[in-house]
């Protein structure tokens, strides 16, 4: 009997659990003592960032396109059917929003819960949809993987689940995120015409990732550096453009919008540093990438960025825009601490890896197929 690993959420609106997705699956591939895998991926997707023809390509791996996409009727409808056509002997679902009659046993990853922690940023519906949909998902559930030690206290916190049904398997960094040559640093900078010094922050520009703050706080440095902002936007989320333009900033922040897959591990490795002041995360992808590509990392202080960083970064209050002016200015300023810190990035980044991930992911399905 198959393992389905259901990978639909591998396009742009979900651009990190659709890279998680993707990863373990290429991941999951490679290991030799497997079931049989099969990949379920949306029939009509031309997303190109996420490739499966890698693990398409390995033996007792069968790439299935469904055309049931996330948040449709069909997911529902139509999915739990071929779900049980496909006689799995579990299916992982990578996000919350699933078939909720799909056949168990059932294996649900948990990468964050932000409209129960920040619920300021999110209207009453979005709430309510959010907590039924969580709840439906973690009711039906045989096990659920947590991202992180500090995504697992967040559930046991605020839902009343059995400690024993939560599995911590950290993220890994992919193998594209590597210090790079100069050369695709170039081709970087040439792509956005960047000066040779900029700070970088790489991720969405929704409310919980802090920008407004970045930007305050970027305003307050004497730098010849830039602040880059790279990745998805929102439209409805602009205010960090707005302050930019109040204080006068101009072309000193640069909004970059989502950059190609073969462009971002240049645009990390020619950063200055990399900054991530996230009031909450689940795991914080962006900062272990850019400890791979060698670059210094400052961030936010709370318990998912301070485990998934261990030492290898120097911390600030996200709460506090005068702290992360202080924490861009030591690393802007000091030499060697960019250098300690690009050290502990590399040392740390190599310590979690998608083959890692994907060897612990076996051993939750192995407890979920024994139990």
């Amino acid at each position: 009997m198959p393992t389905i690993l259901d990978a639909r959420t591998a396009i742009s609106h979900f651009p990190g659990i659709g890279r998680y997705a993707c990863q373990l699956a290429r991941s999951l591939a490679r290991q030799s003592n497997r079931d049989e895998l099969i990949i379920l991926t949306n029939a009509n997707s031309t997303e190109a960032r996420f490739d499966f023809s890698m693990p398409a390509a390995q033996p007792g791996i069968r790439i299935v396109p469904v055309d049931a996409p996330p948040f449709s009727v069909k997911e529902q409808t139509r999915l739990p059917g071929i779900l049980r056509k496909l006689t799995p002997r579990l299916t992982h679902f990578p996000y919350l929003v699933m078939p909720y009659a799909a056949p168990r046993p059932l294996v649900l990853t948990v990468h964050d819960i932000i409209p129960l922690q920040l619920p300021r940023f999110f209207t009453s519906r979005q709430r309510i949809l959010y907590r039924l949909s969580l709840e439906l998902a973690l009711r039906r559930a045989d096990a659920v993987i947590c991202v992180s030690e500090s995504t697992r206290s967040d559930l046991l916190s605020r839902l009343h689940l059995s400690p024993s049904r939560l599995f911590v398997v950290p993220e890994g960094v992919g193998e594209a995120f590597r210090d790079s040559a100069e050369k695709e640093v170039q081709r970087a900078r040439a792509a956005w015409d960047l000066p040779s010094e900029y700070l970088l922050y790489v991720g969405s520009n929704k409310p919980h990732k802090n920008l407004p703050a970045l930007v305050e706080a970027f305003a307050q440095l004497k730098t010849s550096a830039v602040l880059v902002l790279a990745g998805p936007e929102d439209n409805r989320f602009d205010q960090e453009r707005r302050i930019s333009e109040r204080l006068g900033l101009g072309n000193r922040v640069r909004c970059l919008g989502t950059v190609p897959e073969a462009l971002l591990p240049g645009l990390y490795s020619g950063a200055l540093a990399f900054v991530f002041p996230s009031l909450y995360e689940g795991f914080g992808l962006p900062v272990l990438e850019a400890m791979a590509c060698g670059i210094p990392v400052a961030c936010s202080n709370i318990p998912s960025l301070r485990e998934t960083c261990a030492r290898a970064a120097l911390f600030f209050n996200p709460g506090d825009c005068r702290s992360i002016a202080l924490a861009l200015e030591q690393i802007i300023q000091d030499k060697r601490l960019r250098t300690d810190l690009r050290d502990s990035g590399f040392k740390r980044a190599a310590e979690l890896s998608w083959d890692a991930a994907a060897k612990k992911t076996l051993e939750v399905y192995g407890a979920v197929g024994s139990g």
